[in-house]
């Protein structure tokens, strides 16, 4: 059974993740649960150095499939499960598609499990682990060298998010990295088709290239036209995804504009926030992401959107600007006078705090006002209010 909201308004006010909307959720039967034995937990390091364990199951047959592998989220949930190597465990598939192990039968145990003990350093190129303040995963700080995280790199700028380059699998990757064709994701757009013949994965016994090599120079070809915001997704960028990339390619139009924008100015856009612009900053500020760039504009990759109006600069005046907006205006209403920061790039809040850039007054302004004074929030008549819409924060703000 699907539950939706079923006015539009409110349907665009809730709007949608990349996954899913906001505003329906789906109810399903519960799902089938069996038991397997455990055999062992494994780790996998992902593209940005996430270490996530991995349980080794005896195979089993569950919701019309057979199982071996379930993913076990983090150490702290291994913990948390409570499961031993060796144990009986209950497992079902999450939302009839994701094998998830639930926990042991505690009453099986024999006394032979033994418990996991989670790995101190990568297993594919040995740095040490590290786990930040207030985080539940562990990473390889690794970045640049560790061989498994640019092969899940590799792999990921492929799919279907980002470039769709639909042969270039697993194996691709694996003899692209093998025969030493790439060294990272800025060597990509640089194969051709004499490069492909050094390797023999990408060769036929008759001396040619297979099929699918040549498949690969086509489907580069057509990847260097992607849309800006497949680029920042195959950037593998930690917490940038289809939904604020999207975001970011529509505000600034071009990988450059991105790079130069100041945090405040990522932050303010809508499905961004301080954590993503965080992270892109970070991004930027490593010489060699920023020598990838580098090399995939001097391979032909269009870094920009071919159809982004530059006026719309313009509309980032007052990026990184928060406005409360309190008692009635002469010129806006309520809505309007809202709408008009956000067009210039501000955000609109509902309460004052320290955070808050500017409280914009009318008559009756009543407490909001008397906060703003307290905090030493700056405060605008309506006058000064539209100095902010037409010539930015500095312009409008109090003098002293």
């Amino acid at each position: 059974m699907v539950v939706k909201i079923d006015q539009i308004a409110l349907q665009r006010l809730l709007g949608s993740t990349s996954r899913a909307p906001r505003w329906a959720i789906a109810f399903k039967y519960p799902p089938e649960e069996v038991t397997t034995r455990l055999l062992g937990i494994q780790v996998n390091v992902g593209r940005t150095g996430r270490v996530t364990p991995f349980a080794v199951m005896e195979p089993v047959k569950v919701s019309g499939s057979t199982v071996d592998r379930a993913t076990l989220h983090n150490a702290d949930e291994v913990k948390r499960k409570g499961v031993l190597i060796g144990d009986m465990v209950i497992l079902r598939k999450a939302g009839d598609v994701i094998p998830e192990v639930l926990g042991p039968v505690a009453d099986l145990r024999t006394g032979d499990e033994r418990e996991y003990v989670y790995p101190t350093h990568c297993p594919s190129c040995g740095t040490r682990l590290a786990r930040e303040e207030a985080e539940v995963d562990w990473r390889c700080p690794n970045t640049r060298a560790c061989p498994a995280q640019l092969r899940e790199r590799l792999f990921h700028l492929a799919g279907r998010g980002a470039f769709d380059i639909e042969v270039l699998g697993y194996e691709a990757v694996s003899a692209l990295l093998d025969c030493g064709l790439v060294t990272d994701e800025g060597d990509l757009f640089a194969l051709t088709a004499e490069r492909l013949e050094t390797c023999p994965f990408f060769m036929v016994k008759q001396g040619t290239l297979s099929a699918n090599a040549t498949r690969l120079l086509v489907n580069l070809e057509q990847a260097r036209t992607r849309p800006l915001w497949r680029i920042l997704v195959a950037l593998s960028i930690r917490h940038v995804g289809p939904t604020a990339a999207r975001a970011l390619a529509a505000e600034f139009g071009s990988l450059d504009a991105i790079e130069e924008a100041s945090a405040d100015a990522l932050a303010a856009v809508d499905g961004v926030g301080p954590t993503i612009a965080a992270s892109l900053r970070e991004w930027f500020a490593e010489d060699w992401h920023r020598a990838i760039v580098g090399k995939w504009n001097d391979a032909g990759v269009r870094l920009a959107d071919p159809d982004f109006d530059p006026a719309r600069a313009a509309a980032r005046l007052l990026a990184g600007v928060s406005v409360v907006i309190t008692g009635t205006l002469a010129g806006f209403s309520r809505d309007e006078a809202g709408e008009a920061v956000r067009q210039a790039g501000g955000k609109v809040t509902s309460s004052v705090s320290k955070k808050t850039s500017f409280v914009v007054a009318g008559e009756n302004a009543g407490s909001k006002y008397d906060k703003a004074a307290e905090l030493g929030v700056p405060i605008l008549d309506e006058a000064a209010f539209r100095v902010l819409l037409e010539q930015g924060p500095d312009a409008a703000a109090p003098a002293g």
